[in-house]
């Protein structure tokens, strides 16, 4: 394994490298990864592999399985709303608090981010470059919050919520999605410029069920496809 500059241990390493393969379906929902691969892969002994499946397992990326390996998780309708549901939550909260922690200079630098996700979002409809740019805006808004713990759930969930959103085919999102998703975000920042911390969570909040009123088509055509690849030729699947 290339060595690294920074003090992470091995295991770290391997965890980090493949949290980033699950969340970008490098390694798809539902494979087996094997321990002896990933020791092959790293260069290493088995130890560390076994110490960074079970940091990928604490996150909730993989199950492990005793002789078996690590099982990745699969996507679920009842996952993806309950994510949702948690990430509505943490940004309302975030943003609550960013009502009254912002400062000025931050409230301008915010107020670029914004512009520059506007001015993306009529450039592309890339719905990846979007969440993207959108995550950006949004892990500003935590940095400066002063809510440390809810910050960091925050990153979980946003991992799997970056994990998910691979179940949204190109066709469902428009550039006009995009300037809707634009204007909620304006939206929020006049909440704090108005240091209204109940408007900032009511709009972080619609901000992210618009999100989520655009994922739940996309999603039971992906449910339909997975549930269609795994029912044998001839059967009806009850």
């Amino acid at each position: 394994m290339a060595a690294e500059s920074d003090d992470r241990t091995q295991d770290r390493q391997i965890a980090d490298i493949l949290i980033e393969d699950i969340v970008e379906w490098r390694i798809l929902p539902g494979a087996w990864i094997r321990e002896r691969e990933i020791a092959e892969r790293f260069n290493v002994s088995h130890a560390p592999v076994r110490e960074a499946f079970r940091h990928v397992a604490n996150i909730g990326l993989i199950n492990v399985v005793p002789w078996r390996g690590a099982h990745v998780i699969e996507v679920h309708r009842h996952t993806v709303n309950e994510v949702f549901e948690m990430w509505k939550a943490m940004f309302g909260v975030v943003c609550r608090l960013a009502a009254t922690t912002l400062t000025e200079p931050q409230l301008a630098e915010l107020r670029i981010l914004i512009a520059e996700y506007a001015e993306l979002v009529t450039q592309t409809d890339n719905t990846f470059e979007h969440l993207a740019a959108s995550n950006r805006v949004g892990a500003f808004i935590a940095r400066h919050s002063g809510a440390g713990l809810a910050k960091d759930m925050l990153d979980r969930i946003a991992l799997f919520a970056r994990w998910q959103h691979h179940v949204i085919a190109q066709e469902y999102f428009s550039i006009e999605a995009g300037k809707e998703s634009a204007e909620l975000y304006r939206d929020l920042l006049a909440a704090f410029v108005a240091r209204d911390p109940d408007s900032a969570d009511r709009r972080a909040r619609a901000l992210l069920r618009f999100l989520q009123v655009k994922t739940a088509a996309p999603l039971e055509d992906y449910l339909r496809r997975q549930s269609e690849a795994v029912t044998p030729p001839g059967k009806v699947k009850t």
